[in-house]
């Protein structure tokens, strides 16, 4: 049965929205969740000083996740060395050092590459061997997480400890083996051998029953009886695709309004802070005020240029639905190539809309 208009179009609308939540939603993870990594660095490092190492981690790892900072991955490195982790340390320790270079902060950069430095001759690594056969659809897990099969034969860095490492194909049975790797500079190895086949089947859907019975399947008449019907729901689904467009234009363009307010009260109450911005010449915590400002800013203008796009097309489309009675297959048609899209540049946002109406 040939789709709605609104059926067609709800995937563009979920886009849309998603598009618009993901860029307003990192912009207030920047602006307004540092109070919130602060508060969780600050319990990590008193957990940390009382031994609760577990604890301590997982705070700098939350910490990291709502406000990336080179600080934190190297308090998150020092908890995961101290507990035994030491890959996972290293790899900490590595990230926090790019993320410092590209920030510019040369002194965390230095203080990263060192502590990677020192700890990596120490690592353990593991080594898992592709099987002797090729095999097609290969898929290797090391505890659960997939590794591409061009890693295979190559020895890398991992934690102290067991191992359960899991290949599978289609067609062939899983197989599954545990290695331990020791502490300090442990070098281990596992071989995936040749893996048998005929793996468990998927369970075989029945067929359905031979029909003994009941209604005719439809005949011509009906599939044109059913084409007519939704011919005739046509001017109904563009004016709800209107009303919808209308709802998002409106509530894009609130949100717009409230961050361009916000923007410019933060960038102002920033600048005017004489412990931020002593006579006009911004701190680094003052500058980071200000930036925050500036991620605000710009959601104002997506979420501007999203609603008055979307708005605007809401209308046209309210205006220019058609009755009922109206409908006809070529107009039916012509809705259903209609197509929406978001655009974002630099300068710009909005919706593309293009098709015949």
């Amino acid at each position: 049965m040939p789709k709605t208009f609104v059926e067609a179009a709800r995937p563009v609308l979920a886009a849309v929205a998603l598009s618009f939540a993901v860029v307003a939603g990192a912009g207030v993870a920047h602006a307004g969740d540092k109070a919130l990594a602060e508060t969780l660095f600050q319990e990590g490092r008193k957990l940390f000083d009382a031994g609760k190492l577990d604890a301590a981690c997982a705070k700098f790892d939350a910490s990291q996740r709502q406000d990336p900072s080179p600080g934190t991955l190297i308090n998150l490195g020092k908890c995961n060395e101290a507990r035994g982790k030491t890959a996972t340390a290293w790899a900490n320790y590595k990230e926090a050092e790019s993320l410092a270079r590209n920030m510019s902060r040369t002194e965390q950069e230095s203080a990263a590459a060192a502590r990677a430095t020192a700890i990596e001759p120490l690592l353990s690594r593991l080594e898992i061997k592709a099987p002797a056969q090729a095999i097609e659809g290969l898929a290797v897990k090391r505890n659960g997480v997939a590794i591409s099969t061009d890693a295979l034969g190559t020895a890398s860095p991992v934690d102290p400890g067991e191992h359960e490492i899991e290949a599978s194909a289609p067609g062939y049975k899983t197989w599954t083996s545990k290695v331990t790797v020791g502490k300090q500079k442990d070098s281990a190895s596992v071989q995936i051998p040749d893996l048998e086949k005929g793996a468990e089947a998927a369970p075989a859907v029945a067929p359905p029953p031979p029909a003994t019975g009941g209604e005719p399947p439809p005949s011509k008449g009906a599939a044109g009886a059913s084409a007519t019907a939704d011919a005739g729901s046509g001017g109904s689904s563009t004016k709800t695709f209107g009303y919808v467009l209308t709802g998002v234009g409106a509530v894009a363009l609130i949100a717009g309004g409230y961050f361009g307010y916000a923007a410019s009260k933060q960038a102002s109450d920033a600048k005017n802070d004489d412990t931020l911005c002593p006579d006009k010449q911004c701190t680094p915590a003052g500058r980071d005020e200000i930036d925050a400002a500036e991620g605000k800013a710009l959601i104002s203008t997506i979420g501007v240029g999203v609603g008055v796009a979307a708005l605007g097309t809401g209308i046209v489309l309210l205006v220019t639905a058609p009755s009922n009675k109206e409908v006809a297959t070529s107009k039916r048609r012509a809705l259903s190539a209609v197509r929406v899209a978001p655009f974002v540049d630099q300068k710009n946002a909005g919706l593309f809309v293009s098709g015949g109406f």
